[in-house]
């Protein structure tokens, strides 16, 4: 009877183990399946007096998943540094196609300026020559725009594919804590329960980086970033996009738990949905900050040099191209009632970046807005002793409130809002505002060349004057009615003769 027993539960045995093989080859082509064995055990002998104990057989103690934690841990590490990978590199190759292109870059269009500029200098009556660097101006002004709207719509790309992202990281985080729910009741098998949980936290660690955390009834909570909850027990939190604080258009990743919302964007570096967030704030947002930066520079460059020369019709030069203000934006929450405005002191002195002011009770603290790191600044920032930084001059009125914020974008939408400011070929400023030249009845052979503007502002920078010398060694300056301007002034050759907002020398 004891042999056949033994052999029975021998036999039985050996049939959970096929119907378990079974069940393996059968799912085999099953996402998130784990294969499976059965336990085995020695069976228990009941006690028959007997000195010699023969056994009872066997008996199947159980089935388990060929499951390791470590390796599986190690797997989705590696997943979602994969993921984050793959997306920075498809989105910055994208990039890198928009603005890296001999054929689509900006580099052409502004060559293609400069050297129109170069051809007027060599003939500034040229009137075809006048209407072509107009043209030149326009072409390059509508590629400036046309990058800066491609970059906008590669900006809305990104935004769109964080909320289809977080659209599916809130899907599998509710999943998972269904799946506690019904763990912890002991309702199921755990087995296949177990299967369907590693598999969605597979699918979680394509969308971002998170920490998993094991608990003793076999459930698991879950957290991203720097510890903020995904899933605990079988509440799960909610990814969204809401406004930046500074920008409503502009949308940052928020996580919310109960009655709790945290903003998450900086804090998030995994996934699909981190390799989003690193392209945006990184690639994405420095080279639309450049883009402004180099149509800024440009601006306020040739306008400078436009200003310092006359036009056709001999008047002093104005703006070539229309010049963007610096951007200041309040943050939403500020509490207090105090304004801020930004106007640029030193255009050769900006920066391809953005800056952030914080009150914190007592004084105001300058940040960069991307790094967070603080910076210098001089000044009160009244209208008298402004704040100045970094080409910089920024006033703020009473009424701040502690932790109030202020956000300033130097070259905002440069790029987008240049345009050529004229229309009129003859009103290009391409000749000196001032001509010299010597009298044709001078005894000596010395020559006079006009050495440039002191001040292109001066009232009387293009009122004719004459320069006569009493002696080899001094001179006088009269205007048009012959009245002495200057008195006797000591003569050097070659050296300037500053008068009037220009300067000249006589050799």
């Amino acid at each position: 009877m004891s042999m056949i027993s033994s052999g029975l539960s021998g036999l039985a045995a050996a049939q959970r183990g096929l119907e378990t093989t079974s069940n393996n080859v059968a799912n085999a082509g099953t996402d998130g399946y784990v294969r499976r064995r059965i336990v085995q055990a020695e069976a228990i002998t009941a006690n028959t007096g007997l000195r010699s104990d023969i056994g009872s057989g066997v008996r199947v103690t159980g089935v388990e998943r060929l499951y390791d934690q470590f390796l599986a841990e190690t797997l989705r590490g590696s997943v979602s540094t994969e993921q984050r990978a793959q997306t920075l590199t498809e989105m910055t190759g994208r990039l890198d196609s928009l603005l890296g292109s001999p054929e689509l870059g900006i580099g052409r269009s502004i060559q293609s300026f400069y050297d129109q500029v170069d051809v007027l200098s060599r003939d500034t009556t040229s009137i075809a020559g006048r209407q072509q660097l107009l043209m030149q101006g326009e072409s390059l002004s509508q590629r400036f725009q046309q990058l800066s709207a491609q970059l906008d719509l590669l900006n809305n790309e990104v935004d769109r594919r964080m909320g289809d992202s977080a659209s599916r990281i809130n899907t599998i985080a509710a999943s998972l804590a269904r799946i506690n729910e019904t763990l912890g009741r002991g309702t199921a098998s755990s087995n296949d329960l177990l299967d369907q949980r590693d598999a969605l936290l597979s699918q979680l660690s394509e969308q971002v980086d998170a920490t998993v955390i094991r608990n003793e009834d076999g459930t698991v909570s879950v957290t991203i970033g720097n510890g903020q909850a995904l899933v605990l027990g079988t509440q799960s939190g909610e990814l969204s996009l809401g406004p930046d604080p500074f920008d409503p258009t502009s949308p940052q990743l928020s996580i919310s738990f109960g009655s709790t919302s945290l903003a998450v964007s900086r804090q998030i570096a995994g996934g699909a949905l981190g390799g989003l967030l690193a392209f945006k704030s990184g690639a994405l947002g420095t080279a639309q900050r450049d883009l402004d930066y180099l149509a800024a520079g440009v601006t306020n460059a040739f306008n400078q040099q436009h200003r310092l020369g006359a036009d056709g019709n001999g008047v002093l030069g104005g703006d070539f191209f229309t010049a963007s203000t610096p951007e200041v934006a309040p943050a939403a929450n500020n509490a207090g009632s105090a304004s801020m405005s930004a106007a640029v002191a030193d255009a050769t002195a900006l920066r391809a970046r953005d800056y952030e002011l914080r009150y914190d009770g007592s004084a105001w603290q300058l940040f960069d807005a991307t790094s967070q790191a603080p910076l210098g600044l001089t000044g009160t920032g009244t209208a008298g002793d402004p704040f100045v930084f970094d080409g910089l001059a920024v006033t703020v009125s009473a009424g701040a409130a502690a932790n109030d914020r202020f956000r300033i974008r130097p070259v905002a939408e440069a790029a987008r809002d240049i345009s050529v400011a004229l229309a009129d070929p003859a009103a290009i400023a391409a000749a000196a505002p001032v001509r010299v030249g010597r009298a044709l009845g001078n005894l000596s052979a010395a020559t006079i060349g006009f050495a440039g503007v002191a001040n292109i502002a001066a009232p009387s920078l293009q009122q004719p004057v004459e320069i006569r010398f009493e002696s080899a060694n001094t001179f006088r300056i009269y205007d048009s009615g012959n009245n002495d301007l200057s008195g006797p002034l000591a003569y050097t050759s070659g050296a300037d003769i500053n008068f009037s907002g220009w300067i000249a020398r006589i050799t």
